[in-house]
């Protein structure tokens, strides 16, 4: 099997995802990650999503045991490329551990992309809502998991505004944080190089 190479406009949006991960620009992130994907044919877009997911999948099983059902509901999708019809959108809520609420949402997100009622544009936006939920259930995990006071008060609506904005920056601007963010995002472009030169 020959690999394919990239092609022009491929090239660009991988050095632009690249610089958008260094700078954290989460819009360009997303809006580039999505032009790339819909490159590739729409099970290998998912399998960079389903990777990403299946990181935290352990995670989430250590604090929430019982919730079976995420686990089954993403290996159906990974495995299978099927969903139900209906999903459960109010079991975000559900799991108030730090990231298990952008999890469930990144399970969720892959999830619509394999149904049937959506377009294929619209299926791409999924998968890529789902990778930046997954990332973002992954920092959540890594910066709250000591700070779990702080990430309550965050999930209480009648929490200060202000309260919650600080504890935002501070969680946004923290080293750590800034690191893995830039190298989760960084190794998602690696993946998607990857399977384009696959094919």
């Amino acid at each position: 099997m020959t690999e394919r190479t990239l092609s022009n406009a491929q090239k660009h949006d991988l050095a632009l995802l690249r610089t958008a991960a260094q700078e954290r620009t989460w819009t360009e992130l997303q809006d580039t990650l999505k032009r790339l994907l819909a490159t590739l044919e729409p099970l290998i877009a998912l399998q960079v999503g389903a990777e990403q997911a299946q990181i935290f999948l352990p995670i989430f099983d250590t604090y929430y045991p019982e919730a079976g059902w995420v686990r089954e509901l993403l290996l159906t999708v990974v495995s299978y490329a099927s969903a139900p019809g209906e999903l459960p959108e109010s079991a975000v809520n559900q799991f108030p551990k730090p990231g298990c609420g952008n999890f469930v949402r990144a399970v969720l997100d892959l999830s619509r992309s394999v149904q049937d009622k959506y377009t294929q544009f619209e299926r791409y936006s999924h998968i890529t809502n789902g990778i930046a939920n997954g990332i973002l259930a992954d920092l959540q995990h890594v910066y709250f998991e000591r700070r779990t006071g702080e990430f309550s008060f965050i999930l209480d609506p009648e929490g200060d505004p202000k309260r919650k904005t600080i504890i935002h920056q501070k969680f946004w601007r923290d080293t750590a944080v800034v690191e893995r963010d830039t190298a989760q995002w960084l190794k998602i472009a690696d993946s998607v190089e990857d399977k384009i030169l696959k094919g």
